[in-house]
């Protein structure tokens, strides 16, 4: 069994072998000239990546079926791009040819006019001492330039993705001449006499001459280059790039020294102490012919302001200046500090994102102009702000415009007894629901709050709940009284002097004046019944009078009723004085129902 389970394992790993080398195919990549840099990328890329692969040409691939991009560099020539598609079973090859990088001459000087012939062709004039010959055929040249008073000349080749070859000698007369070679960070330096002391970007060189001297530390970019010593020194710096390039400095004993401007940019004004300059930026740059301390400005439609620099140009100096240009902002942005996590911002109706962890929110490339900026987040009322953006300006939110106010209000509630138990429902609920703590959050609405506890009498309130409120009610519960006993009915012979009253009738009639004591519990609630049985009205007579606490005819408590007043008063010693005295409002009614609690305390 298990040399079964080995052999069907063997097989299966030979099979899928197989059947991936029948699916790759070899591609044969070829390149003129050869010994480029290779990138073979599928098309288009999957999600698990581009699949890259790289070799040196000429090289061959094995690559599974599909489209492929492939790219090919090599220095001193324009990296090129094609395209091949792989097919199971076929063969497969593709061949790229580099074009060589355009090469070009530059001649530097400080003459105020001059002339140029280049290979016995019709001169051409200097433009402010400068002259660019771009794309400079192959093969061997010369060059002579011609000042008032100075000339220089030059032989040398120039060949595909190599770096020109000077010829000696170099003629001068009346000025230096310093050429330099240059490819990538490959440079060689010849100049007419010597030897020099030579350094370049501040580091020491072998002595400059006749026979070319090869450089170190020279880089893509701009290079600083010193020749000579003391009075006779002279310090060149230039831009120098990837492609071959012969750069002439021709430098006469003029009493100036060289501006070099460098914004990057073409056609970009340059203002000299305040006055413009006649020309404006080529290539990036601009050299000009200056003696002593200069103010420097630039500018250029679509680009933002460069502050002023002040320099001092010394006699036979190169002094270069580096303006950085950076074009106007066309797009305002939005930034928003200090909103809670999660919140939503909509920019004119439209979902813009949502506030981070850190409470902040950033968005650029908006329009310039009026927008409508809306906040929202759940349980919260929405904000909308509408602002003014302006190109190259932030819009900041923060503070109180970054925070949201509640979509609920908030009730906090005391109460009283601690025991006693909370409830609330909306005016359009029957059910009702416990509130459970001292505060509790609602939508906004009508709502009913009551609260109640054994032995005590409920309360509630009605209220009306607005988004963001925050209410406080104070739940005091009042004892529930006792219940009464039901009513006694007493009979007649409570009364003291019982014998007194006469049976007439249903009633009982007692004739004189005088109290007529009755015998009563010392608390409760007592009620009797004054009515006019027949005659006129009730108080034609007087009064209705009643006591308590009687202890004799000159001690006890008074409490009188006639058509329009109540009196209550006390009778001591025999002397009457007065509690209180309050109309009734009760008008000439037959009958009068006393009802009057007695208790211990009162």
């Amino acid at each position: 069994g298990a040399l079964l389970v080995t052999l069907i394992f063997v097989f299966l790993v030979v099979d899928q072998t197989r059947r991936h080398n029948i699916a790759a195919v070899q591609v044969d990549i070829t390149t003129t000239p050869p010994g480029a840099s290779v990138k073979v990328t599928a098309q288009p890329p999957t999600a698990r990546g581009s699949h890259e692969a790289a070799c040196t040409s000429n090289c061959k691939m094995v690559l599974t079926p599909g489209a492929y991009q492939v790219s090919a560099s090599l220095d001193g020539y324009e990296p090129t791009l094609g395209a091949v598609t792989v097919t199971a079973r076929q063969q497969a090859s593709v061949h790229l040819t580099l074009q060589p990088q355009e090469q070009s001459v530059r001649l530097l000087t400080d003459l105020n006019q001059g002339k140029v012939v280049v290979d016995d062709r019709p001169p051409v004039d200097l433009q402010e001492g400068q002259l660019v010959l771009d794309r400079v055929a192959p093969g061997a040249h010369t060059v002579k330039v011609t000042g008032q008073n100075a000339d220089a000349s030059f032989s040398f080749e120039i060949a595909a993705a190599r770096l020109p070859a000077v010829a000696v000698p170099v003629k001068a007369r009346n000025m230096i001449a310093v050429l330099v070679a240059s490819y990538g960070k490959q440079a060689r330096v010849v100049t007419n006499a010597g030897p020099w002391k030579l350094a370049v970007n501040g580091q020491p060189q072998s002595d400059a001459g006749p026979v070319a001297t090869d450089l170190t530390g020279f880089q893509l970019g701009v290079n600083e280059i010193v020749v000579g010593q003391g009075p006779d020194q002279r310090n060149m710096s230039e831009t120098f790039g990837a492609a071959p390039m012969l750069t002439a400095f021709l430098k006469t004993d003029v009493n100036a020294g060289t501006l070099i401007v460098s914004t990057g940019q073409d056609d970009v004004r340059v203002f000299l102490n305040d006055k413009e300059y006649r020309r404006r930026t080529q290539r990036g740059q601009l050299r000009v012919q200056i003696l002593g301390k200069v103010v420097v400005r630039v500018a250029k439609s679509g680009f933002q302001d460069q502050p002023a620099q002040t320099v001092e140009v010394k006699k036979g100096a190169e002094l270069r200046l580096q303006f950085d240009m950076k074009e106007q902002p066309q797009f305002s942005s939005l930034q928003i500090r200090g909103a809670a996590a999660g919140t939503e911002v909509w920019i004119d109706q439209k979902s813009a994102g949502t506030v981070g962890p850190n409470g902040a929110f950033s968005l650029g490339a908006i329009e310039p102009g009026d927008h409508t900026i809306e906040l929202r987040r759940e349980q919260h009322l929405s904000k909308r702000l509408q602002r003014s953006f302006h190109a190259g300006q932030a819009v900041v939110l923060a503070g109180a415009d970054a925070v949201l106010a509640s979509a609920n209000g908030t009730i906090r509630v005391t109460r009283s007894p601690a025991s006693s138990i909370v409830m609330y429902r909306r005016g359009d609920e029957t059910e009702s629901h416990e509130v459970r703590g001292d505060q509790i959050e609602l939508p906004a609405g009508s709502y009913i709050l009551s609260s109640s506890a054994p032995g005590f009498s409920e309360a509630s309130i009605r209220i009306q709940l607005a988004a963001g409120d925050n209410r406080i009610f104070d739940f005091v519960l009042a004892p529930e009284r006792p219940v009464a006993p039901p009513p006694v009915a007493r009979g007649m012979a409570d009364f003291e002097d019982a014998q007194s009253w006469k049976k007439d009738g249903d009633s009982w009639v007692r004739k004189g004046g005088g109290f007529v004591p009755y015998k009563l519990p010392p608390n409760g609630v007592f009620t009797f019944t004054v009515e006019l049985l027949k005659g006129g009205g009730l108080f034609r007579a007087g009064q209705i009078r009643w006591c308590f606490q009687y202890l004799d005819s000159k001690n006890y408590l008074l409490y009188e009723m006639d058509r329009k007043n109540f009196w209550a008063g006390v009778i001591q010693k025999g002397e009457r004085l007065e509690r209180i005295k309050v109309p009734h409002n009760l008008g000439n009614q037959k009958a009068f129902t006393m009802q009057i609690e007695v208790t211990s305390d009162r």
